[in-house]
């Protein structure tokens, strides 16, 4: 008889714990089954960059699909032995095509001949495409009648940024400063070659730098020949059809489009 009621309580307690456990089972899936309170946020689209639109002038330079451009003026650097030449200066050359926005710098230290590098100018930029770039710089020389073609013609140049040769001059060479030279007697013509030493063996050859797109670098110009006077700076990429040669000037030679905004005054 004992062991009858016993066998009838273990079943109704297996009965009782049968039921509780489905009874927690479904809890459990009516509270996995019910919504969140917390709204679900929608992705917003991104925002699609709008195409620059070329050229266009930015602190002072001048950015084309292909090239930049700027005046020695825009400088933040200090002027030193550089003089700016406006219109009623004795010394203000206007030539066929005037200068840019009537003014242009001139370097009074040194000598005719050249010496060291002086009154460093830096100018940064933005580069707007991958490729190769060639630097010019319109450039004047005021010779006196008595003065050889070859005095008052040159500056020291170098850039800084992440850039490779694409010149007889190493990379490095090309962060130094070298001798940047032209022709442009009595007359605006251009500062189109560099000057040094590769292997040994004395080389006048085009600067020219392979440059990446989004990338910043700086240029310094030092002042070298006394009266070397500069009306702006070019940097357009070299596979282009435009060419500069001695006494060229890049003003008349090249594209309008190469040359800094003309600012309109009152």
């Amino acid at each position: 008889m004992k062991t009858k009621f016993l066998a009838l309580f273990l079943i109704v307690l297996s009965i009782q714990a049968c039921n509780s456990s489905s009874d927690t089972d479904i809890t459990e899936t009516e509270k996995d089954e019910t919504p969140s309170d917390t709204p679900i946020k929608e992705e917003e689209p991104e925002e699609e960059e709008e195409p620059t639109t070329y050229p266009f002038t930015k602190d002072g330079v001048k950015y084309g699909e292909d090239y930049v451009v700027f005046e020695p003026e825009i400088t933040k650097s200090d002027l030193g032995l550089w003089v700016k030449r406006v219109p009623g200066n004795p010394e203000y050359h206007e030539g066929n095509v005037a200068p840019i926005n009537n003014g242009y710098l001139e370097f009074t230290g040194n000598n005719l001949n050249g010496g060291s590098a002086k009154s460093p100018l830096k100018y940064t930029f933005t580069c707007p495409k991958t490729a190769k770039y060639r630097i010019v710089m319109r450039m004047y020389q005021p010779l006196n009648d008595h003065e050889e073609g070859d005095k008052r013609n040159d500056v020291w140049i170098k850039l800084a940024g992440t850039f490779s040769s694409k010149c007889v001059f190493p990379t490095e060479d090309l962060k130094k400063n070298h001798k940047f030279w032209g022709r442009g007697v009595r007359k605006w013509g251009s500062a189109h070659k560099m000057e040094g030493h590769v292997n040994g063996v004395k080389k006048l050859n085009k600067a020219i730098y392979y440059l990446s797109a989004g990338q910043s670098y700086t240029l310094t110009i030092s002042g070298r020949a006394q009266g070397c006077s500069l009306d702006y700076i070019l940097f357009y990429n070299d596979v282009s059809n435009y060419s500069i040669e001695t006494h060229d000037d890049p003003a008349v030679k090249l594209p309008a489009s190469y040359m800094p905004d003309v600012i309109e005054t009152n």
